[in-house]
């Protein structure tokens, strides 16, 4: 068995190309030992125009733009990155790698040649289901000052070789070979075939995904049932103009109004001593918050100099 670590570098990506210029690998054994490393420099047959993941910052990649016109084009290099990542007994890793399996469908399509057909493991992956936080993704660069990877960071094959490293350590911490990873992972590996791809599923990421979803229709329901309430209090339109709180607009922070235990009773309070509730931030002038919150509308409302901050158990005085 042989695994194949793998990193793309494009010089213009859009929704309909993605023109590759450097693919990088490192190829070795099992036990991670090295057996070739190389990076495939390829004319792009374009400009240069390099943005991060999120279209926004100009990237610079540590090779000399002007050397690319030598280096032959994709379909002169399609059958040697085609025989890697096919291989026989081969396993490829990638970091983040569906935006490269992406690539190289769009590149493939671009040149009119036959699509690309393997399975793939993911580093960015395997690291967030190990540390159990699928909450934001895990940069190569963050990993790797982590656990202390050295690498020249946009270029291709040391890309590839902190992937490697990656999957290594991560090997090494677990005490198991990276198929043994995979699998006590619950690693569904991601796939390319036929022009379309997808990426590895990992259990654990399932579990989260769907346990983040219950909570959040958990927190929607206590949300309604307790509009619910507000709007059957502004039906009633029962506010008292010389209550201690009248004139006074409140609005609850997002975990408030998701707490029918302390939400309803302190609304109850409040509209029987004069006050009303709206529910947008430009209409109150009083903003109730839990001590623990830290949501937006928090950090909103405190920009506001025309809102008056309270506490639960401050609002709880005023209408006694």
């Amino acid at each position: 068995m042989q695994y194949v670590f793998f990193d793309i570098e494009c010089a213009s990506v859009s929704k309909r190309f993605a023109k590759i210029c450097v693919f990088g690998y490192v190829l070795t054994d099992e036990c991670f030992q090295i057996i070739q490393r190389e990076d495939i420099l390829i004319n792009p047959q374009g400009e240069f125009h390099l943005t991060d993941r999120k279209g926004e910052k100009g990237l610079v990649l540590p090779y000399a733009y002007s050397e690319f016109r030598k280096y032959p084009t994709f379909d002169k290099v399609y059958p040697k990155i085609k025989s890697l990542l096919e291989g026989e007994d081969t396993l490829v890793v990638g970091h983040a790698a569906v935006n490269d399996v992406k690539y190289l469908c769009l590149e493939t399509k671009r040149f009119s040649l036959p699509s690309f057909e393997f399975s793939y493991a993911d580093t960015q992956q395997l690291y967030m289901t190990r540390k159990g936080d699928f909450s934001r993704q895990s940069g190569l660069e963050a990993i790797t000052r982590e656990l202390a990877i050295e690498f020249t960071p946009h270029r291709a094959v040391d890309d590839a070789y902190a992937t490697m490293r990656i999957a290594e350590e991560l090997c090494r911490a677990e005490g198991c070979s990276l198929f043994e990873l995979l699998e006590r992972y619950g690693i569904t590996l991601g796939k390319i075939s036929d022009y379309e791809y997808s990426s590895p599923v990992s259990g654990v990421q399932i579990r989260q995904h769907d346990e983040a979803m219950k909570l959040r229709a958990e927190r929607e329901r206590r949300r309604g049932e307790f509009y619910r309430l507000v709007n059957r209090k502004s039906r009633k339109n029962l506010v008292d103009p010389k209550g201690p709180l009248a004139g006074k607009a409140f609005l609850f922070s997002r975990a408030l109004e998701e707490s029918p235990e302390r939400a309803k009773p302190l609304l109850e309070r409040i509209y029987e001593k004069g006050g009303r509730y709206v529910t947008r931030l430009n209409d109150c002038n009083a903003f109730v918050r839990l001590e623990e919150d830290d949501g937006e509308r928090c950090k909103q409302a405190a920009k506001r100099s025309d809102i008056m901050i309270f506490y639960p158990q401050e609002v709880e005085e005023m209408t006694r």
